[in-house]
């Protein structure tokens, strides 16, 4: 069963921010491709059917890589760039969006994910958020 979702509340009465816990390990152990076309734990899936809802309907969150074996980077770029393809922007992410590695040998996709949103290009298409 996917659990994805654990909220709290955090910051004083007059800015109380929720955050949103999102384990990728729920989604998947073994993530796995950049589209939708490469399988059900693609990048595409796990960035429009859970991530990008996660940051839309939440004031904070977490995103938290502990528990997968790996971040292919077809699923890592997708996940994360995708988000600037589609019109968001990274300033809006850095505010709404925590990467979250406790494994040292998974922390170095922290420092990928910032790099994969910096570098990605936003569409042609006019943004929406």
């Amino acid at each position: 069963m996917l659990r994805l979702e654990e909220r709290s509340l955090s910051g004083s009465f007059n800015s109380m921010v929720e955050r949103f816990k999102l384990r990728i390990a729920d989604f998947s152990t073994t993530p796995f491709g950049r589209y939708r076309s490469d399988g059900p734990k693609s990048g595409e899936v796990f960035r429009d059917d859970v991530l990008e809802p996660a940051i839309m309907n939440h004031d904070k969150v977490e995103l938290i890589l502990d528990g997968v074996a790996g971040l292919p980077s077809s699923f890592w770029e997708e996940a994360l760039g995708g988000l600037i393809r589609k019109g968001w922007k990274s300033e809006v992410l850095r505010q709404k969006l925590d990467l979250i590695a406790s494994d040292r040998d998974l922390q170095v996709f922290v420092r990928l994910g910032w790099r994969y949103i910096a570098e990605a290009k936003p569409s042609t298409r006019p943004g929406r958020r």
